[in-house]
């Protein structure tokens, strides 16, 4: 059997399915990946590492007429070129047009996955963006009657789709999201490449570093991150924010490219632009925070990263943000939209030791027991290829 990995980039095969892809593997199934390409190759050659063939797939993250038409047609063409007997996508635009173009090139075990909702599901009056949400439920809905089966990491995710009667309850999956234990380890990271990053970004040793990981744009909490920093500054002149994350200019939502320069003129956050070595930033980090109100799809992974990392993790309440944390025991939780409450959170943690001793302890066991990546893909996988 020959299986197609449609991704939305060539990141998202190395950090989100390694394991889908060696359980795939394992039982004797030829595995092709499609995706979009970075510019330097990068997590191309470490998906040649996979032992897997990798086709690149040109797409657009946003919508665009000309540019999707051109998507759907060549996902089609490679389906047909190479025989593929079985398609599985990960991220909207993947499970738009992936089924649509497997049915056409006469695929019938079609599989998609929805890892969270995205900005398009943000609650607006705005005309625009209604008329863009109207259009992806329409085909979200006939992307579903497509699909074998339709694997969700979240049920607020899986109930909004029922609800809304763009999916039937017997084409749901429903696990948690998942997350590589043994890349997101904190003895993975050797003294030598922490001092590295301390010196690139020339922090002192005696900082406190707050990370924040995400796409810049501000339903991410991007403003609420910087404004809690004014106020810890005044207390904690050795404090130290590391927003991490590339622009998205094409995205309504879209943290302006003036802003993100201007934060160097502050004297305590430090601007990062997009970064392959997450998991080492994370291990110069003291506290995580992630006081989002994107529709992140209930576990997301800047939370559950510094998770797995022992980090004490400081996320948004809100059904789409707070699913791993358990509050005040292997993480804290805090108002969306609330720079104050953000500020008095991180202050918890740098001023009681006991609790954040607690929660860095409890944070990497609770992605152990539940969200570690190999248990959650070996289920999914016996489920969609028995």
């Amino acid at each position: 059997m020959k299986v197609a990995l449609i991704c939305p980039a060539d990141f998202t095969v190395v950090l989100c399915c390694r394991w889908i892809i060696k359980h795939l593997r394992d039982k004797g199934i030829e595995v092709i990946v499609l995706s979009p390409l970075g510019i330097d190759n990068f997590y191309l050659n470490k998906i040649k590492d996979f032992n897997v063939k990798h086709i690149e797939v040109k797409m657009n993250r946003h919508i665009n007429f000309i540019d999707d038409i051109k998507y759907l047609f060549e996902l089609f063409l490679v389906f047909r070129k190479y025989n593929i007997d079985s398609t599985f996508s990960v991220c909207t635009k993947p499970n738009i047009y992936s089924p649509l173009a497997s049915k056409l090139a006469g695929i019938n075990n079609i599989y998609t996955s929805v890892w969270g909702r995205g900005t398009g599901f943000l609650e607006t009056k705005n005309w625009k963006s209604l008329l863009v949400k109207l259009i992806l439920i329409c085909l979200y809905k006939l992307s579903f009657s497509l699909s074998k089966l339709v694997w969700f990491t979240n049920p607020n995710d899986m109930n909004y789709f029922l609800n809304k009667n763009i999916i039937k309850r017997n084409k749901s999956l429903l696990t948690y999201n998942y997350i590589d234990s043994d890349i997101y380890y904190p003895d993975n990271i050797s003294l030598k490449s922490k001092n590295a990053l301390l010196k690139e970004f020339d922090i002192k040793g005696n900082s406190i570093i707050v990370i924040l990981v995400g796409r810049m744009i501000w339903s991410k909490g991007i403003n609420e991150f910087v404004e809690a920093g004014k106020l810890l500054f005044k207390k904690y002149p050795n404090i130290k924010l590391l927003l991490v994350g590339a622009e998205e200019k094409n995205n309504p939502d879209s943290v302006p490219t003036k802003y993100l320069k201007n934060l160097s003129l502050l004297p305590f956050i430090k601007w990062t632009n997009f970064r392959k070595d997450v998991p080492h930033l994370y291990a110069i980090s003291n506290i995580a925070v992630l006081p989002s109100y994107y529709k992140e799809g209930g576990y997301p992974r800047a939370v559950t990263e510094p998770m797995s990392m022992g980090i004490p993790v400081i996320a948004s309440n809100t059904p789409d943000c707070r699913g791993p944390i358990i509050n005040n025991e292997n993480g804290l939780l805090v108002e969306p939209k609330d720079s104050q409450d953000l500020a008095n959170k991180i202050k918890n943690l740098i001023d009681n030791k006991d609790l954040y001793e607690k929660i860095s302890k409890n944070a990497r066991q609770a992605i152990l027991n539940k969200f570690d990546e190999k248990k959650v893909v070996k289920y999914l996988i016996e489920k969609l290829y028995p």
